[in-house]
């Protein structure tokens, strides 16, 4: 390899080991979401999705999935897209939108836009910066459209109190993964061990997927809009998050800590209760992601461009 190839695939590798344990709904969370929509994807919509992606119908699973933890791996502040996974509505008053999307820079009205843009076949698709890893204009505007509708669902990426979606509240004693790593803030607690329990549960991403699919035929789905999506995990975080652990009310500006947060303790007992709850909410991201994606890929849409 050249010296740059290697400098990006480390980048790429670092990148990869932080999301795991500092995203929404970590590495395996996307990666589920993304397979329960594959899956249930219609024959005209997965034949689109395998082109923009450049793979075959038995490679979309996989393919889907891998594109779900792209916008998670690229450089967000050098994109100008970390703003574009949350939306910060305060868990001190009644659910409401109203000027916490300045710009469009927030998770409800980049899934309206990606979503757009890949309806209407638009061209002209740019970042700030080139992101690494790269990937061709449509082949971006689809992975961010699934990993923001996953995002949608994570209750902590739609409230706050004072704490930036948990993420400034410390655990009491770190969480310690079998591969050594650790989770020590609330917000990564349902990033990552919250997900991890589903699957252990369930029995490893693929099963998780296929048993969650399965659960889709018996279980009733409403599509309902983005911000309906983020109100159903804004109401979650109140009472599985803050509320459940009694946290007190705080205030702060979107991108500061409340003076004087104290550190949670988290038990193995709080992750299992949650953990129907969860898999409710990895269920419906994919669920609603697929219908999207077989509602704009039904016509012209979801042409795949350079």
């Amino acid at each position: 390899m050249t010296g740059r190839t290697v400098r990006v695939a480390v980048f790429v590798a670092v990148q990869l080991l932080a999301c795991r344990f500092a995203c929404a709904w970590g590495h395996e969370g996307h990666r589920v979401i993304a397979k329960i929509a594959a899956k249930t994807l219609s024959t005209t919509a997965r034949q689109k999705v395998a082109a923009i992606l450049g793979t075959t119908d038995a490679g979309v699973d996989d393919a889907l999935a891998d594109a779900a933890t792209w916008p998670d791996e690229i450089d967000k502040k050098a994109t100008a897209t970390e703003a574009w996974h949350f939306i910060n509505v305060p868990i001190t008053k009644p659910f409401a939108t109203k000027g916490l999307c300045p710009n469009h820079n927030c998770v409800i009205d980049q899934i309206t836009a990606m979503r757009t843009r890949l309806a209407n076949n638009a061209v002209g698709f740019a970042l700030p910066v080139a992101p690494v890893p790269p990937r061709p204009m449509t082949s971006q505007e689809l992975a961010f459209l699934v990993h923001f509708v996953g995002d949608a669902h994570q209750p902590l990426h739609a409230a706050t109190d004072g704490d930036r979606g948990g993420n400034c509240v410390p655990l009491a004693t770190p969480l310690t993964h079998g591969d050594g790593s650790t989770t020590t803030e609330l917000h990564a607690v349902w990033d990552t061990d919250e997900v991890l329990a589903v699957l252990s549960a369930l029995g490893g991403e693929n099963a998780a997927a296929a048993t969650l699919v399965q659960r889709a035929a018996t279980t009733h789905v409403t599509q309902s809009t983005p911000r309906t999506w983020a109100k159903e995990a804004f109401t979650l975080a109140k009472s599985a998050v803050y509320q459940k652990l009694q946290l007190p009310n705080r205030t702060a500006p979107d991108d500061a800590c409340a003076a004087g947060i104290t550190a949670v303790t988290i038990t193995s007992a709080y992750i299992d209760a949650n953990v129907a709850a969860v898999e409710r909410q990895l269920l419906r991201a994919g669920i609603r992601l697929s219908n999207v994606l077989n509602q704009i890929c039904a016509g012209n849409g979801c042409q795949s461009n350079p």
